[in-house]
């Protein structure tokens, strides 16, 4: 979602540093659906404001990093079967 998006959604404007809190939390907090995220994201600010945000930051941040080693490690892993495949023929 963008962030003109996001303010269309509230009738509101927020600052670039705001955004990219609630932001954060669109993308990754587990409370918030992939189908309806935006909406959820939108009523959540207009009833709680940016406190809620905050509240929430952490366990998006924190999933997002396991997100990321997760995605690392797959990469590990296909890095090895591939060399795995390639000393298999020889190579």
């Amino acid at each position: 979602m963008m962030k003109t998006e996001f303010e269309d959604l509230i009738h509101g404007s927020v600052t670039d540093e705001e955004y990219e809190l609630i932001e954060t939390v669109y993308m990754w907090h587990p409370a918030i659906r992939n189908t309806s995220g935006k909406e959820e994201v939108a009523e959540l600010y207009k009833s709680f404001g940016l406190v809620i945000f905050k509240d929430m930051y952490p366990r998006a941040m924190k999933l997002k990093e396991i997100d990321e080693e997760i995605r690392s490690l797959n990469r590990a892993k296909d890095s090895l079967i591939a060399k795995r495949e390639r000393l298999k023929k020889g190579a």
